[in-house]
């Protein structure tokens, strides 16, 4: 039997996914595709414009079988540690067998050769990285220059594409975990990761819709729809405020004046540079995006403080993997895979919060989620022990 793991945000789930899925299932043979997407927060350090259950049934109603909840700090951390996260989660389930991803070249021989050398390190490529470090560049770009330097193959725009780097971070994780899923890449079609434009007849970004959104005030315009293969799923949104990090700010200052004089260091991934430059800029504060772009500089990018600030406000510490397997949904004519991740999942199995015995804190973030959404867009709140999986 083959089945096929795809990561995902799908922050909406456009038409662009829905062919990703569909290209998937064709050239794995899949009986069956299963998605890790991100909860309610993103890779991007800030939290989900749409909430993990409207994402889940869209994945669903759009080609997917079943639908996992990436942990936590996977889905809001770097490259490295989202594709080790979501790498992780399907060697735990015990039953995923492939691995498709899309990347703007398609080819998956240059990636696998850029993941190898960066999984192995060798002492060339350390000593490049540390003559670039020591320029005073950043340590993307440092690693880019260096990874070009020792595979002259390797192009500096294959380098630059999001998805792209994406990729090699889930093949070099594959590689480090001695991993026998298979693989596959598909070359992204449209809107390229970072365009915020949108076209008719093209497969517009996920960021160039939540843009739209956000210009049209939550009303989802005839060109919006025309990017969503089931816009229906989204009514709840409509003429909402679209959910930003904004819709955080006093809850961000108050956790920093909260704490105000302490070292950040014991928050996951902030750096000392990144604690300095938050307790001398803290007075400057007036919201969460435009104290993250006042904080950012040479070696920290606007995403990189974005992660850091999101961290410290839903305390995370540290990096975990998975310890169990959330299901959000799943269709009804896939069950048997709940049977075969019970049978061969090597972490417990979990379709509701209920009697889950996980501890009292990790509730908090979402928690928090859904207590901003209910008052930004005026809605009950959604108590998470209450949702039961999503069968469509």
């Amino acid at each position: 039997m083959t089945i096929t793991g795809i990561i995902a945000e799908y922050n909406p789930f456009h038409r662009g996914h829905a062919y990703h899925l569909s290209r998937a299932r064709e050239i794995t043979g899949a009986d069956f595709v299963i998605v890790a997407m991100s909860g309610n927060y993103v890779q991007r350090g800030v939290p989900a414009m749409f909430d993990k259950y409207t994402r889940a049934e869209a994945a669903l109603r759009g080609g997917a079988d079943l639908v996992l909840e990436l942990p936590l700090c996977a889905a809001c951390g770097s490259a490295e540690y989202f594709s080790d996260g979501a790498v992780d989660l399907f060697m735990q389930t015990g039953i995923v067998t492939d691995l498709c991803f899309g990347s703007e070249c398609g080819d998956l021989e240059p990636l696998a050769e850029a993941a190898a050398l960066l999984a192995d390190e060798p002492e060339e490529y350390r000593s490049l990285l540390r003559q670039h470090l020591r320029t005073g560049i950043s340590f993307p770009l440092a690693r880019a220059t260096s990874l070009q330097e020792a595979l002259p193959s390797v192009s500096s725009d294959m380098l630059s594409s999001p998805n792209n780097l994406l990729g090699i971070e889930y093949l070099k994780a594959l590689k480090r975990r001695k991993s026998s899923i298979r693989p596959h890449t598909i070359a992204r079609e449209g809107g390229g990761y970072h365009e915020l434009t949108m076209e008719k007849g093209y497969y517009a970004s996920a960021g160039a819709i939540r843009r739209e959104l956000i210009h049209s005030k939550g009303t989802f315009t005839e060109m919006i729809q025309a990017q969503l293969p089931s816009p229906g799923i989204y009514h709840s949104y409509e003429g909402k405020t679209p959910l930003t990090e904004d819709a955080f700010s006093l809850l961000l200052l108050q956790r920093l004046r909260s704490i105000q004089g302490t070292s950040l260091n014991s928050f996951f991934d902030v750096p000392e540079e990144l604690s300095n430059r938050i307790w001398n800029r803290l007075d400057e504060f007036t919201s969460f995006s435009d104290f993250a772009e006042l904080l950012k500089s040479r070696n920290l990018t606007r995403t990189a403080v974005n992660r850091a600030l999101l961290h410290i406000l839903l305390d995370i510490r540290q990096y975990r993997r998975a310890d169990h397997l959330r299901v959000l949904g799943l269709q009804k004519e896939a069950k048997v895979l709940l049977n075969l991740l019970s049978t061969h999942g090597r972490l417990p199995l979990l379709t509701g919060l209920s009697g889950s015995g996980l501890p009292e804190h990790t509730f908090y973030p979402d928690r928090l989620y859904e207590s901003v959404r209910s008052l930004v867009h005026g809605i009950p709140y959604q108590n998470e022990h209450r949702r039961k999986m999503l069968i469509v």
